[in-house]
């Protein structure tokens, strides 16, 4: 049985307790509007009368009992007991109701409170947790922080150690002063300083542009050279890296610096030595230029002399026509001279080498000099008297010291100044031959020095460079020979020479001679008989060998005025084919220098078909090699173009005495 205790929505029912309402079902929107009162004979007589779901209801369950009780039920209802007596009365029950009203607008406030206290201890348990991590992550932001500023010094350190360990110097500069702002060890230790702070940027740098290329510098690294204001006077060339950054909000430029004073001196005594090579070899091919020419033009001289002297040889003693053959004769020697000199230049003389005494030879041009230099210059000597011995030829010595002591007296001119000659025992290292022309062909060791000083006009770079060229001179009169010849007989003497000079200062010319070591037999001299061309005759068969034709012609003419019968050939290969086809030669005319077979090689072939026969070596080169061709080829005699026919003769006969002859050989 259902009563609700509401008469405005429910009628009453006649036999319902006083107050209730008899009613077989409820709906749930009836028992959410306002409180209500069941009343059920048992509370699960109630409950099935409910409608469900019926969660959170305000209302009251009563059931009759002996005495009054409340206790709470599920669902927010409460169960009443009461008394049959108490149901009976409408104001109990209304009573009932309104408390029941209260007790759940309490009951609501309590909810409400609840909520916001749950709400409070929500945000309370939210700040704690918050707290609580706010504080672990304060906790480990401390702990990450330590580390990284740790490891920052760490880093620090380790950077520092870097930065103070690198082999290049690093330095910091403002960007509109240059100022220096840091330098690490490296730096400090280049330019000599304990502290760069503060330093300004010209008082490091001897480059004059060096501020206006740091403040350019831009965000990519510019290359630059650098010369840096080191410890001592010299200045430290240095390879500058310049870089504009940011660091801590400011613009700097950073400078990274390596040493390059040894790589730059190595470049420029690698440029040095390429010119003094190319020097050397542009000089060379003219040596080999001036040796070709002198060699055919000693066989034109050789011509012309030769048929001057046979054409005098058909002259009259009294002819008139004799002094002009004679002055043709003179002016024929002079341009052989001249030919000596281009010989000289070119190094291939063929030198008369002797162990010698420098200084000794060099003393004896003392005299000479002291009367016929006419000008103001004063000779200082100061030649050492215990000097080794030199390897070579006395007359070209003493040409290249009469040479560079002319030159000296040319440069000092009519001015008042002095000439020092001088002779010592010099040591080179492989610097010093660096510096000197031929250098490169001998080696490092002690060399006698022939010094000759001058404090004369001096020459400058253009000139410097250009003065052993021959027919290059600055003499209005000059040829250009006599320095072009120093060298050539250096050369072949195997030294080197080493010139410095400054315009309005002087020269010094420095001739730097191996010392001799090895003894070597001195060739004898080959003199003339002196008598006339006409005086001696012999008899046999000579073989001459030239490829010039005129030369053959002459040789031949000559030879035959000394009652010779003349075999002739144009070259080695030819004189073999014609020394094989004659049982009998008696001597062998032979040149030098041939095309297809040279003078060497012709004579060895020579050799091998007859051990015995004498051979004659004629040469327009003054070839050295001849020296050691006459011992180990058994040459028997060597003239050197141009010789006179007197010189010929003389030779013949030394060689071809006609009491040594033997007949049918």
């Amino acid at each position: 049985m259902l009563l609700v205790a509401d008469p405005r929505l429910f009628a009453a029912t006649p036999g319902a307790p006083e107050g209730f309402v008899l009613r077989h079902s409820l709906h749930l929107r009836e028992v959410r509007k306002h409180p209500f009162a069941l009343w059920a004979r048992t509370v699960e007589e109630a409950w099935r009368l409910l409608p469900g779901p019926a969660d959170r209801l305000v209302g009251l369950v009563v059931t009759p009992g002996d005495s009054p009780r409340v206790e709470p039920l599920e669902g927010g209802l409460l169960h009443l007991t009461l008394p049959a007596e108490v149901l009976v009365s409408k104001e109990v029950v209304r009573l009932l109701l309104d408390m029941l009203e209260q007790l759940e607008s309490a009951r609501q406030e309590v909810y409400r409170l609840n909520l916001e206290l749950e709400r409070w201890r929500n945000d309370l348990q939210r700040h704690i947790t918050e707290q609580v991590e706010f504080r672990e992550n304060l906790m480990r932001e401390i702990a990450e922080r330590r580390t990284a500023e740790e490891a920052a010094r760490h880093s620090q350190r380790w950077l520092e150690a870097i930065y103070d360990s690198v082999s290049e110097g690093i330095t910091l500069h403002d960007l509109t002063t240059g100022v220096v702002l840091e330098g690490n060890r490296c730096a400090r230790r280049m330019m000599g300083r304990e502290d760069l702070e503060g330093l300004p940027l010209e008082d490091l740098v001897a480059t004059p542009a060096a501020l206006d290329e740091l403040r350019s510098a831009g965000e990519e690294p510019r290359v630059l050279e650098w010369a840096l204001r080191g410890t001592g006077e010299d200045l430290l060339w240095v390879e500058a890296s310049l870089r504009r950054t940011l660091i801590g909000g400011r613009e700097v430029v950073l400078v990274t610096c390596r040493d390059i004073t040894e790589r730059r001196a190595a470049e420029q005594e690698r440029r040095r030595l390429e010119n003094q090579i190319q020097h050397t070899q542009r000089l060379e091919s003219l040596g080999v230029l001036a040796g070709g020419v002198a060699h055919d033009f000693n066989n034109l001289l050789m011509a012309i002399q030769g048929n001057v002297e046979l054409a005098m040889l058909d002259l009259e003693a009294d002819s008139p026509v004799r002094v002009s053959l004679r002055e043709a004769l003179r002016a024929s020697q002079s341009a052989s001279d001249l030919c000596g000199q281009i010989l000289s230049y070119s190094g291939r003389g063929c030198f008369d080498m002797e162990p010698l005494d420098l200084s000794l030879l060099v003393s004896e041009l003392g005299r000479m000099f002291g009367a016929s230099i006419l000008n103001k210059a004063s000779l200082v000597w100061n030649l050492d008297a215990d000097l080794p011995q030199v390897m070579g030829d006395a007359i070209q010595l003493r040409q290249i010291a009469m040479n560079l002591i002319l030159n000296a007296a040319e440069a000092v001119g009519e001015q008042p100044g002095e000439i020092r000659i001088s002779t010592r025992l010099h040591h080179c290292t492989h610097w010093d031959l660096g510096q000197a022309l031929l250098g490169e062909l001998c080696q490092p060791g002690d060399f006698v020095a022939l010094e000759v000083e001058d404090t004369g006009c001096g020459m400058d770079e253009t000139t410097l460079r250009r003065i052993f060229e021959p027919f290059f001179t600055t003499k209005v009169l000059g040829r250009g020979l006599g320095l072009a010849a120093v060298l050539g007989i250096v050369r072949g003497h195997r030294g080197a020479l080493r010139v410095d000079s400054k315009p309005g200062i002087g020269t010094r010319f420095r001739v730097l001679l191996p010392p001799f070591i090895e003894s070597v037999e001195p060739s004898s001299p080959e003199s003339g008989s002196g008598e006339s061309p006409a005086v001696w005759s012999g008899t046999g068969t000579i073989l001459v060998v030239d490829d010039e034709e005129l030369l053959r012609t002459l040789l031949t003419q000559i030879l035959e005025r000394h009652g010779f019968q003349v075999l002739q050939a144009r070259d080695g290969q030819e004189a073999l084919r014609v020394f094989q086809g004659l049982q009998r030669i008696d001597l062998v005319l032979l040149d030098l220098r041939m095309p297809r077979m040279d003078g060497f090689e012709t004579c060895q072939a020579l050799r091998a078909l007859d051990s015995k026969v004498p051979i004659l070596m004629m040469s327009g080169h003054q070839d050295s090699s001849l020296v050691a061709g006459k011992a180990t080829l058994g040459i028997q005699g060597v003239l050197q173009k141009p010789f006179q026919s007197g010189e010929l003769r003389d030779l013949l006969r030394q060689v071809l005495d006609p009491a040594n002859l033997q007949e049918g050989r």
